[in-house]
């Protein structure tokens, strides 16, 4: 199966669509126009349409909507999660301008990794996460709210 994303007039994904192989095929060769000719008389009025690929064949990435087609690049690029990171050329990812730091979240308006805040007062935090005092619950078939007073787990239904 091939897959064909859908762009509107700013290059932005709007859907990805699975189209048979047969649908693409010119003589024996798989042809990108070929399957945009399909689907544009399948489908008058949408387009353009871009071939992707799931196993990052072409473009880079598999396109999913809301991610932008950069013809410059040639590849299906994600929205940047934040004004300050950058993309890395050599991946087209966008990167954090300082490394991660496990369990740590960001922080657009300091610009750096920050420690989440603590959920409860009797946490504390270990390593990466946030630790309760005490054991995790047995049964974790069953749901559990985290009771301050007696800082234990107890079952709710």
């Amino acid at each position: 199966m091939a897959h064909f994303a859908e762009l509107d007039e700013s290059n932005v994904v709007q859907r990805v669509l699975v189209v048979d192989n047969a649908d693409i095929m010119d003589g024996d060769t798989e042809s990108e126009s070929v399957g945009q000719a399909f689907l544009e008389a399948l489908l008058p009025g949408s387009g353009p349409w871009l071939q992707t690929s799931y196993n990052r064949n072409i473009r880079t990435h598999f396109a999913g909507i809301g991610m932008t087609y950069d013809a410059t690049r040639d590849a299906f690029l994600r929205k940047s999660p934040y004004p300050s990171w950058v993309l890395n050329e050599g991946t087209l990812l966008w990167e954090p301008p300082t490394p991660p730091v496990p369990g740590y979240h960001w922080d657009e308006a300091t610009t750096s990794w920050v420690q989440p805040p603590q959920p409860y007062p009797s946490w504390t935090w270990e390593d990466d996460h946030w630790q309760w005092p005490g054991d995790p619950p047995d049964d974790l078939t069953k749901n559990y709210d985290w009771d301050e007073d007696t800082t234990s787990w107890v079952e709710v239904e």
